[in-house]
């Protein structure tokens, strides 16, 4: 069975390239800029695992990150923060809530983080 992937990204051209790259590794993709679209597409989707980014347009990544786990359906969905924010006291705060990853995008060309996503899932 093919495991769905939801990349939420904002930034248009990374989220482009991700959704590329995984479909051609035979995944179900779906991007969306937004935390508040990723919700809608996860009440009428089986996700497997979710690409967050934390800086999103309106809703923090992390705030979406707690909703997921404070909602009986998603919070044992995976989650993989992809963000250029590093700093340990967000990374802290983000294990807390269960992640299974934190990728900084800038200490790993872009194939390589789609390596450490596909190797959870």
């Amino acid at each position: 069975m093919t495991k769905t992937i939801l990349v939420v990204e904002d930034e248009k051209p990374l989220a482009e390239a991700v959704k590329l790259k995984l479909a051609k590794l035979d995944f179900n993709v779906s991007a969306v800029p937004s935390a508040e679209e990723a919700l809608e597409i996860m009440k009428k989707n089986d996700i497997d695992l979710i690409w967050l980014d934390l800086r999103l347009p309106k809703m923090h990544g992390l705030d979406f990150l707690k909703i997921l786990r404070n909602d009986s359906r998603f919070k044992d969905k995976k989650v993989i923060i992809v963000s250029v924010s590093g700093g340990e006291e967000i990374k802290e705060k983000a294990e807390k809530l269960g992640i299974t990853d934190y990728l900084v995008k800038s200490e790993y060309k872009l194939d390589e983080i789609i390596s450490r996503v596909t190797k959870h899932i």
